[in-house]
């Protein structure tokens, strides 16, 4: 019982404290980290953490690309607290930008107007380094 009090409390305080979102919970599902090393690993995980805020965010497929890149896919959980399926990523660690291929609807939603040439980018990117 005092195992799970403390469990709570500390989820609790991490929550609070602004740890990084590492430390909330994203993890590497497939041990690819393994290919580009601990402090890499840590890094993609922060990036998908500040960008997607998601604390449950499931990463797999980690590999590198051309120009330093770091491609990847990654499962967030949807408004309904259900994981969408995974999408692929690219992450430029030395620039600390992160992007996600946008889907479909992302793409043809017209609120996301102003947007739309920055997921274009992001997508040609994915497209340019990271497919085989």
């Amino acid at each position: 019982m005092k195992r799970a009090a403390l469990a709570v409390t500390l989820l609790v305080l991490s929550a609070g404290l602004g740890l990084p979102a590492t430390a909330r919970g994203q993890i590497v599902e497939d041990g690819s980290g393994a290919r580009i090393g601990p402090a890499d690993t840590r890094a993609v995980l922060d990036l998908v953490g500040r960008n997607l805020n998601s604390p449950e965010a499931r990463v797999t497929e980690l590999r590198r690309a051309e120009g330093g890149a770091i491609c990847g896919s990654v499962d967030v959980r949807n408004r309904q607290g259900l994981y969408g399926g995974p999408r692929g990523f690219v992450a430029d660690l030395a620039g600390a930008s992160f992007g996600r291929v946008p889907d479909g609807p992302e793409l043809l939603s017209p609120a996301r107007g102003e947007d739309r040439e920055a997921m274009e980018r992001v997508r040609q990117l994915y497209f340019r380094l990271c497919l085989d």
